[in-house]
Protein backbone atom coordinates (compact mmCIF):
# COMPACT_ATOMS: atom_id res chain seq x y z
CA UNK A 1 0.00 0.00 0.00
CA UNK A 2 0.97 3.37 -0.85
CA UNK A 3 0.03 7.07 -0.08
CA UNK A 4 0.29 9.09 -3.20
CA UNK A 5 -1.20 12.54 -4.64
CA UNK A 6 -4.00 12.91 -7.23
CA UNK A 7 -2.32 15.78 -9.15
CA UNK A 8 -5.91 16.62 -11.17
CA UNK A 9 -8.34 16.45 -7.83
CA UNK A 10 -5.73 17.82 -5.55
CA UNK A 11 -6.15 15.16 -3.11
CA UNK A 12 -4.25 12.27 -1.20
CA UNK A 13 -5.16 8.56 -2.23
CA UNK A 14 -3.85 5.10 -1.10
CA UNK A 15 -2.58 3.02 -4.15
CA UNK A 16 -2.32 -0.60 -3.92
CA UNK A 17 -1.16 -3.66 -5.32
CA UNK A 18 -3.30 -6.42 -5.84
CA UNK A 19 -1.23 -9.46 -6.43
CA UNK A 20 -2.60 -12.61 -7.76
CA UNK A 21 -1.41 -16.04 -5.93
CA UNK A 22 2.00 -17.70 -6.35
CA UNK A 23 2.20 -19.50 -9.43
CA UNK A 24 -0.95 -19.01 -10.92
CA UNK A 25 -0.90 -20.28 -14.65
CA UNK A 26 -1.71 -17.39 -17.37
CA UNK A 27 -5.11 -18.86 -18.50
CA UNK A 28 -6.16 -18.75 -14.69
CA UNK A 29 -4.15 -15.60 -14.30
CA UNK A 30 -5.90 -13.81 -16.74
CA UNK A 31 -9.32 -15.28 -15.90
CA UNK A 32 -8.63 -14.00 -12.07
CA UNK A 33 -8.12 -10.26 -13.63
CA UNK A 34 -11.14 -10.38 -15.17
CA UNK A 35 -13.14 -11.36 -12.02
CA UNK A 36 -11.14 -8.76 -9.73
CA UNK A 37 -11.96 -5.54 -12.07
CA UNK A 38 -15.59 -6.93 -12.28
CA UNK A 39 -15.85 -7.47 -8.45
CA UNK A 40 -13.58 -3.87 -8.21
CA UNK A 41 -16.38 -2.18 -10.54
CA UNK A 42 -18.85 -3.32 -8.92
CA UNK A 43 -17.31 -2.07 -5.37
CA UNK A 44 -16.25 1.56 -6.63
CA UNK A 45 -20.04 1.80 -7.18
CA UNK A 46 -20.17 1.41 -3.03
CA UNK A 47 -20.99 4.43 -1.57
CA UNK A 48 -20.92 4.27 2.34
CA UNK A 49 -19.29 5.85 5.30
CA UNK A 50 -18.35 2.08 6.44
CA UNK A 51 -16.92 1.61 3.06
CA UNK A 52 -13.36 2.35 1.92
CA UNK A 53 -14.15 4.63 -1.04
CA UNK A 54 -12.68 3.37 -4.53
CA UNK A 55 -11.55 6.25 -6.69
CA UNK A 56 -9.99 4.42 -9.63
CA UNK A 57 -8.52 0.81 -10.67
CA UNK A 58 -6.39 0.56 -13.87
CA UNK A 59 -3.62 -1.96 -15.33
CA UNK A 60 -0.18 -1.10 -16.22
CA UNK A 61 2.24 -3.52 -17.69
CA UNK A 62 -0.24 -6.74 -16.32
CA UNK A 63 -0.37 -5.61 -12.98
CA UNK A 64 -4.19 -4.10 -11.26
CA UNK A 65 -3.78 -1.66 -9.08
CA UNK A 66 -6.80 -0.50 -7.24
CA UNK A 67 -6.95 3.34 -6.11
CA UNK A 68 -9.08 4.34 -2.93
CA UNK A 69 -9.62 6.92 -0.67
CA UNK A 70 -6.19 7.58 1.85
CA UNK A 71 -7.15 7.16 5.70
CA UNK A 72 -5.13 8.03 8.97
CA UNK A 73 -5.86 5.38 11.54
CA UNK A 74 -5.18 1.89 12.68
CA UNK A 75 -6.70 -1.22 11.90
CA UNK A 76 -8.50 -3.03 13.88
CA UNK A 77 -5.33 -5.67 14.83
CA UNK A 78 -3.00 -3.31 15.03
CA UNK A 79 -5.99 -1.89 18.00
CA UNK A 80 -6.80 -5.53 19.31
CA UNK A 81 -2.27 -5.64 19.45
CA UNK A 82 -2.05 -2.20 21.47
CA UNK A 83 -4.64 -2.72 23.74
CA UNK A 84 -5.74 -6.27 23.80
CA UNK A 85 -9.11 -7.24 24.65
CA UNK A 86 -11.64 -4.52 23.77
CA UNK A 87 -14.36 -3.93 26.00
CA UNK A 88 -18.09 -5.30 25.01
CA UNK A 89 -20.08 -2.55 24.23
CA UNK A 90 -17.17 -0.67 22.33
CA UNK A 91 -16.98 -4.22 20.26
CA UNK A 92 -21.39 -4.07 19.64
CA UNK A 93 -21.07 -0.40 18.81
CA UNK A 94 -17.86 -1.56 16.19
CA UNK A 95 -20.22 -4.87 14.79
CA UNK A 96 -22.68 -2.16 14.44
CA UNK A 97 -20.87 0.09 12.61
CA UNK A 98 -19.15 -2.58 10.39
CA UNK A 99 -22.99 -4.82 9.52
CA UNK A 100 -24.38 -1.23 8.02
CA UNK A 101 -21.39 -1.26 5.75
CA UNK A 102 -21.59 -5.17 5.07
CA UNK A 103 -25.44 -5.25 4.88
CA UNK A 104 -25.12 -1.87 2.11
CA UNK A 105 -22.76 -3.94 -0.25
CA UNK A 106 -24.62 -7.28 0.19
CA UNK A 107 -28.22 -5.02 -1.16
CA UNK A 108 -25.56 -3.80 -3.87
CA UNK A 109 -25.00 -6.97 -5.21
CA UNK A 110 -21.06 -7.35 -3.31
CA UNK A 111 -19.50 -9.67 -1.24
CA UNK A 112 -16.55 -8.62 0.40
CA UNK A 113 -14.73 -12.61 1.16
CA UNK A 114 -12.01 -11.27 3.38
CA UNK A 115 -13.29 -9.68 6.31
CA UNK A 116 -11.02 -9.56 8.63
CA UNK A 117 -9.20 -7.12 11.70
CA UNK A 118 -6.59 -6.29 9.32
CA UNK A 119 -8.89 -5.35 6.90
CA UNK A 120 -10.92 -2.50 9.29
CA UNK A 121 -9.47 0.44 9.57
CA UNK A 122 -10.48 3.09 12.87
CA UNK A 123 -10.36 6.47 12.01
CA UNK A 124 -11.85 9.50 13.60
CA UNK A 125 -15.66 9.01 13.60
CA UNK A 126 -15.13 5.85 11.15
CA UNK A 127 -14.96 2.18 11.28
CA UNK A 128 -14.50 1.48 7.55
CA UNK A 129 -14.23 -1.88 5.89
CA UNK A 130 -11.50 -1.45 3.45
CA UNK A 131 -10.52 -4.05 0.32
CA UNK A 132 -13.82 -4.80 -1.22
CA UNK A 133 -13.04 -6.11 -4.73
CA UNK A 134 -9.36 -7.25 -3.96
CA UNK A 135 -10.03 -11.14 -2.76
CA UNK A 136 -11.61 -12.19 -6.32
CA UNK A 137 -7.54 -11.47 -7.30
CA UNK A 138 -5.92 -12.95 -4.70
CA UNK A 139 -7.33 -16.23 -4.92
CA UNK A 140 -6.65 -18.73 -7.76
CA UNK A 141 -9.90 -18.96 -9.83
CA UNK A 142 -9.95 -22.95 -9.14
CA UNK A 143 -11.01 -21.77 -5.06
CA UNK A 144 -14.31 -23.40 -6.16
CA UNK A 145 -12.19 -26.80 -5.66
CA UNK A 146 -9.47 -25.83 -3.18
CA UNK A 147 -8.93 -24.53 0.15
CA UNK A 148 -7.87 -20.85 0.12
CA UNK A 149 -4.89 -20.90 2.35
CA UNK A 150 -4.00 -17.38 0.99
CA UNK A 151 -6.40 -15.93 3.46
CA UNK A 152 -6.66 -15.72 7.12
CA UNK A 153 -8.03 -19.15 8.25
CA UNK A 154 -8.84 -17.84 11.61
CA UNK A 155 -11.49 -15.12 10.18
CA UNK A 156 -13.00 -17.65 6.76
CA UNK A 157 -16.46 -19.30 7.28
CA UNK A 158 -16.41 -23.49 7.31
CA UNK A 159 -17.66 -23.71 4.24
CA UNK A 160 -15.06 -20.86 2.65
CA UNK A 161 -12.61 -23.81 4.14
CA UNK A 162 -13.99 -26.56 2.03
CA UNK A 163 -13.66 -24.59 -1.09
CA UNK A 164 -16.94 -22.28 -1.47
CA UNK A 165 -17.66 -19.18 -3.02
CA UNK A 166 -18.09 -16.41 -0.59
CA UNK A 167 -21.82 -15.64 0.49
CA UNK A 168 -23.35 -13.55 2.25
CA UNK A 169 -23.42 -15.76 5.00
CA UNK A 170 -19.86 -16.27 4.54
CA UNK A 171 -19.21 -12.51 5.41
CA UNK A 172 -21.46 -12.30 8.50
CA UNK A 173 -19.47 -15.59 9.96
CA UNK A 174 -16.32 -13.92 9.58
CA UNK A 175 -17.98 -10.69 10.79
CA UNK A 176 -18.72 -12.95 13.92
CA UNK A 177 -15.03 -14.30 13.96
CA UNK A 178 -13.71 -10.35 13.86
CA UNK A 179 -16.70 -9.58 16.82
CA UNK A 180 -14.75 -12.69 19.26
CA UNK A 181 -10.97 -11.37 18.63
CA UNK A 182 -12.53 -8.10 19.43
CA UNK A 183 -13.93 -9.21 23.04
CA UNK A 184 -11.16 -11.80 23.44
CA UNK A 185 -7.94 -10.37 21.71
CA UNK A 186 -7.65 -13.81 19.67
CA UNK A 187 -9.70 -15.41 16.80
CA UNK A 188 -12.63 -18.40 17.76
CA UNK A 189 -10.10 -21.14 16.55
CA UNK A 190 -6.27 -21.55 18.09
CA UNK A 191 -4.05 -23.19 16.32
CA UNK A 192 -0.56 -23.12 14.73
CA UNK A 193 -1.47 -22.45 10.80
CA UNK A 194 -4.23 -22.47 8.48
CA UNK A 195 -4.67 -26.09 8.14
CA UNK A 196 -5.08 -26.79 12.23
CA UNK A 197 -7.69 -24.23 11.96
CA UNK A 198 -9.18 -25.42 9.39
CA UNK A 199 -9.37 -29.11 11.56
CA UNK A 200 -11.14 -26.81 13.96
CA UNK A 201 -13.41 -25.11 12.00
CA UNK A 202 -14.98 -28.17 10.44
CA UNK A 203 -15.33 -30.40 13.34
CA UNK A 204 -15.78 -28.06 16.45
CA UNK A 205 -18.13 -24.77 17.51
CA UNK A 206 -15.81 -22.34 19.17
CA UNK A 207 -15.02 -22.01 22.79
CA UNK A 208 -17.16 -19.24 24.11
CA UNK A 209 -15.22 -16.17 25.35
CA UNK A 210 -14.45 -15.36 28.54
CA UNK A 211 -15.37 -11.69 28.16
CA UNK A 212 -18.47 -11.58 25.40
CA UNK A 213 -20.78 -10.77 28.12
CA UNK A 214 -24.29 -9.94 26.88
CA UNK A 215 -22.35 -9.79 22.93
CA UNK A 216 -22.37 -13.56 23.13
CA UNK A 217 -25.47 -14.23 21.42
CA UNK A 218 -24.77 -12.50 18.97
CA UNK A 219 -21.27 -13.99 18.11
CA UNK A 220 -22.56 -17.39 18.71
CA UNK A 221 -25.30 -17.17 16.12
CA UNK A 222 -23.15 -15.47 13.69
CA UNK A 223 -20.36 -18.67 14.08
CA UNK A 224 -22.64 -21.59 13.55
CA UNK A 225 -20.66 -23.70 11.52
CA UNK A 226 -24.13 -24.41 8.77
CA UNK A 227 -24.78 -21.29 6.83
CA UNK A 228 -28.19 -22.00 6.85
CA UNK A 229 -28.56 -21.87 10.84
CA UNK A 230 -27.22 -18.39 11.31
CA UNK A 231 -27.81 -15.45 12.07
CA UNK A 232 -29.38 -13.00 9.62
CA UNK A 233 -28.21 -9.48 9.37
CA UNK A 234 -31.48 -8.16 10.18
CA UNK A 235 -31.63 -10.18 12.98
CA UNK A 236 -28.26 -9.00 14.21
CA UNK A 237 -28.79 -5.16 13.75
CA UNK A 238 -31.72 -5.53 15.77
CA UNK A 239 -29.17 -7.46 18.82
CA UNK A 240 -27.23 -4.94 18.52
CA UNK A 241 -28.87 -2.53 18.39
CA UNK A 242 -30.87 -3.51 21.71
CA UNK A 243 -27.38 -4.04 23.22
CA UNK A 244 -26.33 -0.78 22.49
CA UNK A 245 -29.74 1.34 23.67
CA UNK A 246 -29.43 -0.70 27.14
CA UNK A 247 -25.76 0.82 27.36
CA UNK A 248 -27.06 4.08 26.32
CA UNK A 249 -25.27 4.44 23.07
CA UNK A 250 -27.03 5.87 19.75
CA UNK A 251 -26.52 3.45 17.10
CA UNK A 252 -28.70 5.86 14.76
CA UNK A 253 -26.43 7.13 12.35
CA UNK A 254 -23.52 5.18 10.99
CA UNK A 255 -19.49 6.42 11.51
CA UNK A 256 -20.83 8.29 14.55
CA UNK A 257 -18.69 6.93 17.22
CA UNK A 258 -19.95 6.91 20.93
CA UNK A 259 -19.57 9.34 23.10
CA UNK A 260 -19.76 7.13 26.30
CA UNK A 261 -16.84 5.26 25.73
CA UNK A 262 -13.70 5.24 27.33
CA UNK A 263 -10.51 5.98 25.91
CA UNK A 264 -7.64 3.92 26.20
CA UNK A 265 -4.43 5.21 27.37
CA UNK A 266 -2.69 2.60 26.14
CA UNK A 267 -2.83 3.25 22.40
CA UNK A 268 -0.23 5.69 20.62
CA UNK A 269 -0.54 9.01 19.18
CA UNK A 270 -2.91 9.22 16.50
CA UNK A 271 -4.94 6.35 17.00
CA UNK A 272 -8.50 5.78 17.08
CA UNK A 273 -9.52 5.88 20.79
CA UNK A 274 -13.60 5.96 21.87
Amino acid sequence: MWQAHDLRLTRDVAIKEVQPPYRMDMPDLEDTRRRALKEARSAARLSHPGIITVHDLFEENGRLWIVTEFLEGLTLKETIGHIGRIPVRWSAWLGFQLLAGIRHAHLCGVVHGDIKPENILLTGDRVVLTDFGIAAMEEDSTASQTIPLTRSAAYLAPERMRGEAATHASDLWSLGATMYAAVEGRPPYPGDGPLSMLGMALTHEPDPPSNAGALWPVIEGLLRREAARRLTGEAVALLLADLLRREGISAAAPGRRPQTLPSSENLPPGAFTL
